[in-house]
This record gives structure tokens, C-alpha cells and sequence, in this order.
């Protein structure tokens, strides 16, 4: 099974890749603090390993002058893959955020689009029912808009069921078939309903195998990152909401961030990025 294939590669991996041995061993001096939102409960992460995610330039000029490091010939000569389908690369992920963490990236170097790639998100999820399969959009969270990659990370990972239902402080749509083309369509008909201007719709995606069928959550977005993340002196907070902090999990990276965010910034940051 490729799931038994990629815990294989992770053991593997931490033993043979420093990069990823120093990522997951950093993950046991994590700090988390809970807030209660009276309508959910959000967990903020302190993971300084994630400045390199969430603290990266994104913009056209930065990206076109750095080399791509998931295009496999930039790649750390450490780092193994495992393919799926002809198409991606399986990846550990070496700066992660749960114990067992993957970057699925594709083999070629086209745009993070998730138009076309629906039906192989549904089965990277029935491939590995242990993991949550997600996709950040290229202006939802991506940290390489210009390489296609899902991720992955270990279901038992997230606090809460991603496709719970409960009022919250997100919106979101979640659509559940046994029938993968249900599922798909439901997601091409809100795509099409939340298509602007924009090349995509602003989006996060999550997708899950269960023994009832798949389940495909969709977070949409206003906004990538919040006013916080450009403010100047005490009002700043380097937030970078992904797909992860959209289901309760806030990831920060700087330690000054941790200690002082509070109920109100959280309330505040996602009523601009939802």
C-alpha cells in the first residue's frame, strides 16, 4: 500500500536527512497556548522552524529569482520521493507542523492551479486514509505559487474533524459522496460560483478518505495575510494564515508574536482572511 510506502520513506528520511531528523525533533519543543472563541476552540502554535513558510516573500519578483525547491534537480541530494500516479512526488516535508508531514509536489514546474487536479487530490486521499490530504491556493497560503504541490499530515494531527460542521469562526462548504464525480462536480459548481477576476478562487482545500466515502472541505478567502502581518511596531503580528490555521491550528513563528496575540487579534484576523 502506498500509505505503509510513505511511513517507510519518513523513517527513512529522519534517518538519513539531518534537515529532516532537526524538523521533527524541533516539533517536541513546540509551544501552545488555547483560546476558547465560544463557538470553537483555536489552538496557537509557536514553530519558529515555519519562518521559512509563512514569513517568505510571495511576490512575483522574489519568487522569479530564487531557484524553485520543489523542482527536483534543486532539491537536497538527502531528500527521496516516492511517485504517485507519473505525475507527483511524495516528500517529507523537513520544517513540519504535525509528527508526520508531506509535500506531494508535481514533477513538472507549472502554477499551483487546482483546476484539472480534483480527481487526483480524491485519490491521494484514498491512497492514504491515515492523512488528510490539503491544498493551499496560490494567494491562499502557497509558499511556491509558482510549483503545483499538495501537502499532507497525519489525521490524528487536528484538533477537530476538518469537515465538522458547528458554527465557527471560518465559513465553509464541505461536500461527502461515496462517488468521487459527485464530489468533484460539487467542487467545479462552487468554483465556478466563487470565481472573480482572479486567475483561481481565493481557497484552501481539504480532502479525507472515511469508510462512508470522501469528504472534501473548502475554506474560501478574502485574504491571504492580514493588516497585523504589515503593521509596524506593537500593532504587527507576522501571521500568515494556510490551509492548517484555517481549521482552528494558528501557526506563528516568531516567539514575540506567541506571547502576545489574544482572543481579539484571532476574532480580528480571520474576519479579514475568511
Amino acid at each position: 500500500m502506498l500509505q505503509d510506502k510513505i511511513k517507510q520513506l519518513f523513517h527513512q528520511q529522519l534517518d538519513d536527512w539531518p534537515l529532516a531528523k532537526k524538523g521533527y525533533q524541533a516539533l517536541q519543543e513546540v509551544r501552545v497556548k488555547t483560546f476558547d472563541m465560544g463557538v470553537c476552540v483555536f489552538k496557537v502554535q509557536y514553530n519558529p522552524a515555519r519562518a521559512v513558510s509563512s514569513l517568505a516573500k510571495l511576490d512575483e519578483a522574489s519568487i522569479r529569482t530564487r531557484a524553485c525547491f520543489l523542482c527536483a534537480q534543486n532539491r537536497p541530494i538527502e531528500q527521496s520521493s516516492i511517485d504517485f500516479k507519473g505525475k507527483y512526488d511524495i516528500l517529507v516535508n523537513p520544517f513540519p507542523i504535525c509528527d508526520m508531514h508531506f509535500t506531494i509536489a508535481s514533477k513538472i514546474h507549472v502554477p499551483q492551479l487546482i483546476k484539472g487536479r480534483i480527481q487526483d487530490m480524491l485519490d491521494l486521499a484514498e491512497a492514504m486514509p491515515e492523512f488528510i490530504i490539503l491544498y493551499n491556493g496560490p494567494k491562499a497560503g502557497a509558499s511556491a505559487p509558482d510549483h503545483f504541490h499538495f501537502q499532507a499530515g497525519n489525521v490524528d494531527f487536528f484538533q477537530q474533524p476538518v469537515d465538522c460542521l458547528k458554527q465557527d469562526l471560518v465559513e465553509k462548504y464541505v461536500f461527502r459522496s461515496t462517488n468521487k464525480l459527485v464530489v468533484e462536480s460539487n467542487f467545479h459548481d462552487l468554483y465556478l460560483q466563487l470565481q472573480a477576476d482572479e486567475q483561481e478562487p481565493m481557497m484552501n482545500l481539504f480532502c479525507q478518505y472515511k469508510p462512508d466515502g470522501w469528504v472534501l472541505t473548502v475554506y474560501p478567502r478574502k485574504l491571504h495575510r492580514p493588516k497585523q502581518y504589515f503593521a509596524e511596531g506593537i500593532e504587527k503580528l507576522m501571521v500568515s494564515p494556510g490551509a492548517i490555521d484555517m481549521t482552528g491550528i494558528l501557526i506563528v513563528a516568531r516567539e514575540e508574536d506567541f506571547e502576545k496575540i489574544s482572543k481579539a487579534d484571532i476574532e480580528d484576523i480571520f474576519n479579514q482572511v475568511s
